[in-house]
């Protein structure tokens, strides 16, 4: 059975819900699902997939890759709202201010940057690669963004 080399169409139907079931006791049953389709894109359609001797094997190893990558981007999401948060409060302790407000005052190009940032928690120099515009840039448009949100959330 571990050694069997199916085409891509077989290989859901064969070690789907396997993988599945694994991939829900690594990340819960909300997060299986995308888990095991990420897998499966990632393995299914890398370059060495037509060398692989071990299919399932290969198969569980990159949902272990996944589950991990889930892992660490549910991580970053949390820290990052509370630090959203814990500003929210710092800068409001009645809670008056409204900051999804002020962020959506900000252009397309300042919230942008602002996203990528501080939700993504992406470097300057990444930033402006994934933008296709120079740090000098990234750096323009985020001191405007904090300047506005500040005018904005002391109003």
């Amino acid at each position: 059975m571990g050694m069997t080399t199916l085409a891509k169409g077989e290989v859901f139907q064969r070690y789907g819900v396997e993988l599945t079931r694994f991939a829900t006791s690594l990340v819960g049953p909300a997060d299986a699902q995308d888990v095991v389709s990420d897998a499966l894109v990632a393995a299914m359609w890398s370059d060495g997939w037509g060398q692989v001797e071990n299919q399932r094997a290969y198969l569980y190893r990159t949902v272990v890759s996944q589950a991990r990558m889930n892992h660490r981007s549910a991580t970053r999401r949390r820290s990052q709202e509370r630090r959203a948060a814990s500003v929210l409060t710092a800068a409001s302790p009645n809670g008056e201010v409204d900051v999804w407000d002020a962020l959506g005052r900000l252009n397309v190009t300042e919230r942008s940057v602002v996203f990528l940032i501080y939700w993504e928690d992406l470097p300057e120099d990444a930033t402006a690669q994934r933008l296709g515009v120079s740090e000098r840039t990234v750096r323009r448009r985020l001191s405007r963004a904090r300047h506005k949100l500040g005018r904005l959330l002391d109003e």
